[in-house]
């Protein structure tokens, strides 16, 4: 071929390739959902079908997309529902040193309608992972991410709890996260110099600090209903002197149910939320073990990690009887509903991947959960989009109206009437890109063969 001719071919192929490009990113800038029902999850109803517009990132009216120059994607949502986008608020976002897993997780969390999670074990991985998260670069949900632990091991002075928080706010984490073994006096040094640089501090309540001084020091969150069974036991009680045990599961027949009350005010007063990860403590003190392994999600969990969570709760209940851990489970159910009605803030948060709980399909488990303790539908969905907002001070998040991110998920039946109906995920937005059930489903099916290859298709 002649060089001139050579030269007009190459030429002739980068103008198609750049309008096939150009084509595209404008295909994938503007979605249509045609014909869908809007769940309004602040009013408990469901609109009539109609247009859901997004351009970019956001939702738009939608007379934007008639007035705009560029094509729209659109998707027949006729009979599909769509609500906000799901928070998982108690997540942990594995290592970044295994990035494989890392994106296996973060996929399972999107595939579940997990559009944002907020990671509790930090690490500097993370940092340059939430950016790539925010840009596109990885797919799956947004990342609010916490630094390493502030823990008994890791603080041991109040002069290295402050210079740790100072060193973690100046890395950009977005909140410190608290474990156990924390000191009187390294908390208040945490306490004091985050409130100095306007960071924020969530997480465990250690024994020596105890769950007034967290709720006093108006510690952000509260995770795992942590420290409320030791403020349950009685005055005088033999109890007060024991080792709580796993969140106070040690004490549980020593509970008294008439302090259930008085102490949800008292949280909702000092205006901290919580984040009770109610299904993790069901599924290491009463949920049949063989019901649990037969779990559908357990297909994206390898044998050996299995085996690992079943001898976890193994060890864990051979420390009590059968009726103090129901006793348990029951009071947490009463706490959570108490906490609700006394206005006390509620998130949505499962703690996975942890034992028996897959990213993703434990907070399905979490919601329902929540309408065990007596919350609605609605109720319980708040706690994931709605109250997620108020919380991060956020009003373009976990919302449908103009302007709100487009992080969405597209279901096959109304969540307002079941609270299972959040598992028939039609299909994902997050960032305005959009996710079908059939893409959703071939990159759940490369994560079961990575840890399950031998299953049976």
């Amino acid at each position: 071929m002649p060089a001139d001719r050579s030269l007009q071919h190459l030429f002739s192929s980068l103008i198609v390739f750049s309008a096939l490009w150009l084509c595209s990113n404008a295909i994938a800038g503007g979605l249509i959902l045609d014909g869908v029902r809007l769940v309004d999850i602040a009013n408990g109803s469901v609109s009539e079908p109609q247009r859901l517009v997004v351009s970019d990132d956001r939702i738009v009216a939608a007379s934007q997309a008639s007035a705009a120059r560029r094509p729209f994607r659109v998707i027949d949502a006729q009979g599909l529902f769509v609500m906000p986008g799901l928070s998982e608020m108690h997540a942990h976002v594995p290592n970044t040193q295994n990035m494989q897993f890392v994106e296996d997780v973060l996929t399972l969390f999107l595939a579940h309608g997990i559009t944002t999670v907020r990671g509790m074990l930090g690490e500097p991985g993370h940092l340059r992972l939430r950016q790539e998260l925010a840009r596109g670069l990885i797919d799956g949900p947004r990342l609010i991410t916490s630094g390493p632990s502030l823990n008994g091991q890791s603080v041991t002075s109040p002069e290295q709890a402050e210079q740790l928080v100072r060193t973690q706010h100046e890395a950009g984490y977005d909140f410190l996260k608290l474990h156990p073994g924390l000191w009187d006096e390294t908390f208040d040094a945490i306490t004091t110099t985050a409130d100095d640089l306007g960071m924020t501090y969530a997480g465990h309540v250690s024994v020596a600090v105890g769950l007034e001084k967290a709720l006093a020091s108006r510690q952000t969150t509260i995770d795992h209903l942590d420290g409320y069974a030791q403020l349950l036991v009685p005055p005088g009680s033999e109890a007060a002197n024991q080792p709580p045990g796993f969140f106070g599961m040690a004490i549980a027949d020593a509970l008294d149910p008439q302090r259930i009350e008085p102490m949800a005010t008292r949280t909702a007063m000092a205006e901290v939320w919580n984040v009770p990860t109610q299904s993790l403590i069901e599924n290491l003190a009463v949920n049949s073990i063989e019901d649990l392994n037969d779990r559908p999600a357990m297909r994206w969990v390898s044998p050996d990690v299995q085996q690992q969570w079943q001898q976890q709760i193994e060890t864990l209940r051979a420390t009590q009887s059968r009726e103090t851990l129901v006793r348990f489970v029951e009071l947490r159910r009463d706490l959570i509903k108490a906490l609700h009605d006394a206005g006390a803030g509620l998130l949505l948060g499962a703690d996975a991947p942890q034992i028996m709980n897959v990213p993703g399909d434990s907070t399905h488990h979490e919601l329902e959960l929540l309408v065990a303790a007596g919350l609605s539908p609605r109720e319980a969905l708040a706690t994931g989009t709605l109250a997620v907002s108020r919380f991060l001070e956020d009003p373009e998040h976990g919302c449908l109206n103009a302007g709100c991110k487009a992080d969405l998920v597209l279901l096959e039946d109304n969540p307002l009437d079941d609270i299972e109906h959040t598992r028939l995920i039609a299909g994902v937005v997050r960032d305005g890109q959009w996710f079908d059930r059939a893409e959703l489903d071939a990159r759940l099916a490369d994560i079961e063969q990575r840890n399950n290859p031998e299953a049976p298709d």
